[in-house]
Formats: C-alpha cells, sequence, structure tokens
C-alpha cells in the first residue's frame, strides 16, 4: 500500500516523463516488406489497340486479363493468364453493316522483378499462348485464321505500388502482342501488332 509521501510524489509526476514503451515501440514498428514466394493471383482492366492493318477494322477495345502466378523467387514469377477485348468491325467499310466480336486467349509466361524501393517495384513480363476471335466476322477483310486458335507472343513493362499490407499490390503496365497469323491479313503488308495497356491489382496468398 503507497504511503501519503509516495502518493503525491507519484500524482506530481510530470507525464512526459511517463515511460512510452509500447506505445513508443508500436508508433515505430517498420512497414511489413512484400510478401514473396506465394501464389499471386491479379486482375487487370485496360485497353488493346492494333498497330498493323487491323487499326482500319477495329478501335481501341476494353480488355480485361486474370494471371494467377507463382513467385519462385523474389525476382522471378512463373504464370499463367486468360484475357479477352470486346471489340468491333465499327472502322471497316461498308458493307456489311458493323459487327462486334471477342478476342480471347490464354497463354503462360515468366516475369522478372526488381524492387529499388520498400513501396516500389518494377518488372518486364514474357509471354506466349494461343488466342482467336469468336465470331468468323473477319473473314470478309482478308483475316482468314481470326477465328482459329493461332499462336501469339509479347510482352509488357509495369511498375508496382506495394501496400502497407503485405498481401496487396497495385500495377500499372504497357506492352506489344504480336498476333502472328490471326491478324495476317491475306492481302496485307503491316505486321499483326497490338498494343496493350491496364491497371492491375495483385493479391499475393
Amino acid at each position: 500500500m503507497l504511503s501519503d509521501t509516495a502518493l503525491d510524489a507519484w500524482l506530481a509526476r510530470d507525464p512526459a516523463e511517463a515511460d512510452p514503451g509500447p506505445i513508443t515501440a508500436e508508433l515505430e514498428a517498420p512497414q511489413l516488406p512484400p510478401r514473396r514466394h506465394g501464389l499471386v493471383i491479379e486482375g487487370s482492366v485496360g485497353a488493346l489497340g492494333h498497330l498493323g492493318d487491323m487499326k482500319h477494322i477495329s478501335p481501341a477495345a476494353p480488355w480485361f486479363r486474370l494471371q494467377v502466378g507463382y513467385e519462385v523467387f523474389d525476382w522471378l514469377m512463373v504464370f499463367g493468364q486468360g484475357d479477352v477485348a470486346i471489340s468491333s468491325t465499327a472502322y471497316a467499310s461498308r458493307p456489311p453493316d458493323k459487327r462486334s466480336y471477342a478476342l480471347f486467349g490464354f497463354g503462360v509466361g515468366p516475369r522478372l522483378s526488381w524492387q529499388p524501393l520498400r513501396s516500389l517495384g518494377f518488372y518486364l513480363q514474357g509471354e506466349g499462348g494461343l488466342a482467336s476471335v469468336n465470331e468468323d466476322v473477319l473473314a470478309t477483310y482478308g483475316y482468314r485464321n481470326a477465328a482459329q486458335l493461332r499462336p501469339y507472343v509479347g510482352g509488357s513493362l509495369g511498375v508496382e505500388w506495394f501496400q502497407i499490407n503485405p498481401h496487396y499490390g497495385l500495377a500499372a503496365y504497357g506492352g506489344l502482342r504480336d498476333y502472328v497469323q490471326n491478324f495476317k491479313r491475306t492481302y496485307g503488308a503491316n505486321p499483326p501488332l497490338a498494343w496493350v495497356s491496364g491497371l492491375a491489382l495483385r493479391y499475393t496468398l
């Protein structure tokens, strides 16, 4: 039991001199680093546009992608992905009337990452797979293989912003794809290239 003298001394003590140990330690705790060596699920929304002869047939289209990967090392992830772009023949000469179609694809690839700062990283991603248009609406314009599964290759550069919660990250990216046969025009000379760009949200298990 405290004596009157000890109680008066305790009440007169300056609050600033109180031991702030647990609170200070909590406030000064470092941010958690991004999770590594885990399963990564990444969804993105963006746009796909053509650079070859197809730019005279279809406008830039909304593009959606879902990617699942595994980070083998801090700097290497292998992944599988699927994507779809919803487009139309709005730029083509009439007839026939404007028609819509979906361009879908699926593939695999590696991602090389570099993280110079705790919350900021960059990556280079390569991919290859198969793609097709869901309806045979482009044969009229000289794209005889558009509605068949044909190979594509591509690559992109991205920047990632890691959140305080180590499960989440945001990314912005852009790149090119070569639809080797899908958009190779029968009577065209330009390469069947397309650009892609988007914003992504990743979750690491």
